[in-house]
């Protein structure tokens, strides 16, 4: 059933799919088919995948991961970065780490200008001399939900595209049925279309950035 907020949970899913399927003793590979839809899937860009980041420099440190913004260590793809002072912001430019690593001189600590993403870290270069605050722009890795009572957004938002995902892995690998595998592949289509056409609608209020596939 829903949590106390009233979102739907990864047990609401699983229940689903055994309703849909008329089978209550395959829960265990409803929770594999569930998982591997979701990492299937991990890497597209959807609305709910998008995040706004900040982070504070410290003075000498020029190197920032999960403990500075959670969501730095699944990173997928970076839109911006930039540093704020006075209420203005300064684009940063995306390098190579080896271009860093060859210009790196901690004795030339100043305002960064530029940065890098590599070992799931931000590097930023030059090292900061200064607190400053860091802003990105991001699509992250969202992760699959794990317990029963728990949401999110592949449960919730994206649940029609995970349950005939699910649902079709099924058929293939448990139930043996290619017509009823066959069936889920189109409301797979059908689903996915309609969740990348709402993210492509919201981007082009402004409130996210639009795609470009």
């Amino acid at each position: 059933m829903p949590n106390a907020q009233g979102k739907p949970t990864l047990g609401d899913l699983i229940d689903e799919i055994e309703d849909d399927i008329e089978r209550s003793d395959l829960g265990r590979q409803i929770e594999i088919a569930i998982s591997r839809a979701i990492r299937h899937y991990q890497p597209e860009r959807f609305f709910f995948s998008e995040r706004i980041l900040t982070f504070e420099t410290l003075a000498g440190t020029d190197v920032y991961f999960g403990g500075d913004a959670p969501d730095i260590p699944d990173l997928l793809a970076i839109d911006s970065l930039v540093r704020i002072e006075n209420g203005q912001t300064y684009p940063l430019t995306r390098i190579s780490e080896s271009t860093i690593e060859r210009r790196d001189d901690p004795a030339s600590a100043s305002q960064p200008c530029a940065y890098s993403y590599f070992d799931r870290s931000i590097r930023l270069w030059p090292m900061p001399s200064d607190a400053w605050t860091i802003r990105l722009a991001a699509h992250v890795l969202v992760p699959a939900p794990s317990q029963r009572d728990e949401t999110s957004p592949w449960v919730d938002e994206a649940s029609d595209l995970i349950a005939a995902r699910a649902k079709q892995h099924l058929g293939l690998n448990t139930l043996r049925d290619p017509a009823f595998a066959k069936a889920q592949g189109l409301l797979v289509s059908d689903a996915f279309r309609s969740l990348r056409g709402r993210s492509n609608r919201i981007a082009s209020t402004g409130q996210i950035r639009a795609y470009h596939l």
